[in-house]
């Protein structure tokens, strides 16, 4: 049985202290039976993650507050691929029973300092027990015009803005137990897994980012399913085709993911495509118009589907990054 310190009330309380930041978007924060938002004049954008232990996540590839703030940033990112400005989140903790106030501190603090990052106060939420620990974050964010999945045109450029392939990478290397050198000497290969181990460990929201693209896209999604998952889904809401051209992918990519595909005897193009986690954006839109920091890495055309274009001038069908709805055994 949980100590006195470790009841709901108890918790509910010192989560209170956690979060408590004088946010000026909201008129009645944690402690009441919901929390009010000042009205605001711009449309509402609402989202809303999951990560749960043994799907998303193991607990010995990450600590707590890692973990509280990998969460966040994660259901943050929804917001930042529709162009808008996070406004506060809700928090539901599904705790196993061996947690108490001391763990429920660390994740907190992890999820504060995302929020204090991103600007997007932890209004409330929920606690309750259960077999595996999981972090839903629910997401209210502001937006004037939200740009959506739809949109995009034949004629237009698949733009990148962020790395894909690092994360991927890094849960690859967490998977199978590496742990980069300590010591002073350190290969470059190593040092490559390093860089994408923290890259999965602590992803960012690119809400800046997400506003600048917004400007000019005709349509944009996060890279949470995979590169090749979330380009495709762009192409086949909107009726058409999207091709992935090798040579720009590559020229993409940053060195630390090659060095650390050449140390996990993987191919640096296919974790970029089926990575997936990176939360990148993908944004499809006119050369005219294209931002500078947005990298070109292929096009849309008349067709259906996605395709990857080889530096050998071959079409080879784009297949489905990581689901996590299906089966563990599943070919994905």
């Amino acid at each position: 049985m949980p100590t006195h310190d470790q009841d709901e009330p108890a918790l509910v309380k010192m989560l209170a202290g956690e979060f408590d930041g004088n946010w000026k978007q909201l008129s009645v924060g944690i402690g009441d039976d919901a929390a009010v938002l000042r009205r605001q004049k711009s449309g509402l954008v609402w989202s809303v993650d999951t990560a749960v232990e043994h799907v998303h996540f193991e607990l010995d590839w990450l600590n707590l507050g890692d973990l509280g703030a990998r969460a966040f940033q994660a259901a943050v990112s929804d917001l930042a691929a529709m162009g808008a400005k996070p406004l506060a989140a809700l928090s539901s903790l599904i705790l196993p029973s061996a947690y108490g106030s001391k763990e429920v501190s660390k994740i907190a603090k992890g999820q504060q300092r995302a929020a204090r990052a991103l600007a997007c106060p932890v209004a409330g939420g929920n606690i309750s027990r259960g077999r595996e620990l999981s972090i839903t974050t629910t997401v209210l964010g502001t937006v004037g015009t939200a740009i959506l999945r739809q949109g995009a045109a034949v004629g237009e450029e698949l733009w990148l803005v962020g790395d894909v392939g690092l994360a991927g990478a890094g849960c690859r290397a967490l998977g199978r137990g590496s742990r980069p050198s300590r010591f002073a000497r350190i290969k470059r290969e190593d040092r490559g897994v390093a860089t994408c181990i923290k890259a999965w460990r602590e992803p960012r929201a690119l809400i800046a980012e997400g506003q600048r693209l917004s400007r000019s896209a005709s349509c944009m999604i996060d890279v949470s399913d995979g590169l090749a998952t979330n380009a495709t889904e762009l192409a086949k809401v909107a009726g058409i085709r999207v091709v992935i051209e090798e040579h720009r992918l590559r020229a993409a990519l940053r060195p630390d993911l090659v060095r650390a595909a050449a140390a996990l005897d993987a191919n640096a193009v296919q974790l970029a495509l089926y990575g997936g986690e990176d939360y990148a954006l993908l944004a499809a839109g006119p050369a005219r118009k294209r931002p500078r920091a947005a990298r070109v890495i292929g096009r849309f055309e008349a067709g259906w589907g996605g395709v990857l274009q080889t530096i050998g001038g071959k079409a080879e069908p784009l297949n489905r990054g990581y689901d996590h709805m299906l089966p563990p055994d599943a070919d994905q």
